[in-house]
């Protein structure tokens, strides 16, 4: 059978739920987080699917706070905020995934680690270039703020950038020892271990999105203390 038709993210979809989060203004950060999780627990958490979702939530951020004044700056960087969050989590999403896939994968190597965690330790890098060309097909106040906001970032780290690195160096502490060299798996053999641990990792992050949509509904109860 052919699997090359994979379901693709609804980046319009994304795009318009993260405008309207910015028009409302209210707890962006997790309005923000939750639509970025939400997004990425769909299909395949991925390198290609990630970049798309950040390019879709900061583009509808930036055309949800054109009409907020003052408050672009806030919006924009409590945005950028809640997608760390979510990427935060989405790093761990893909620890579980591999450290699962080692144990339950016979076709696992020392070579799907190590394009694993590559991906791992460039997702900060993918993070801040997106919001760069972001910034570029902006307006004038939206560019230079969030250019301001990456170029802050970039000096002072992100979590997704602090949590995959921590990843990288346990998985690699835990599991190199005890995995084969798979040297002639070939690049079919590559590409399906990458999608069986894209789509567990999607499901994980499911996971993980849920307990944290838990936790912020019994934060505000119904009734009054």
């Amino acid at each position: 059978m052919n699997e090359e038709h994979e379901q693709e993210v609804d980046t319009q979809a994304v795009k318009e739920a993260a405008r309207t989060a910015a028009e409302r203004g209210e707890s962006i950060r997790e309005e923000v987080r939750n639509i970025t999780l939400q997004a990425l627990s769909q299909w395949r958490l991925d390198v290609k699917n990630i970049k798309q979702v950040v390019h879709a939530v900061i583009e509808g951020v930036g055309i949800g706070a054109k009409g907020k004044g003052v408050q672009i700056k806030e919006t924009l960087s409590e945005s950028m905020a809640g997608l760390d969050d979510a990427l935060e989590q989405s790093a761990e999403a893909s620890r579980l995934a591999l450290e699962e896939a080692a144990g339950h994968l016979k076709e696992f190597g020392k070579q799907d680690l190590k394009q694993a965690t590559d991906d791992l330790l460039a997702l900060e890098e993918m993070f801040l270039d997106t919001l760069k060309n972001v910034a570029k097909g902006s307006g004038e106040v939206i560019g230079s703020t969030l250019n301001d906001l990456v170029q802050h970032a970039r000096n002072s780290g992100t979590a997704v950038g602090k949590r995959s690195t921590e990843i990288v160096v346990t998985l690699n502490r835990e599991l190199e020892q005890s995995l084969g060299e798979t040297v002639s798996t070939g690049t079919d053999a590559a590409l399906r271990v990458a999608g069986q641990i894209s789509h567990a990792a999607a499901g994980f992050l499911d996971g993980i999105a849920q307990t944290l949509d838990a936790k912020v509904k019994n934060r505000t109860p119904d009734k009054q203390e």
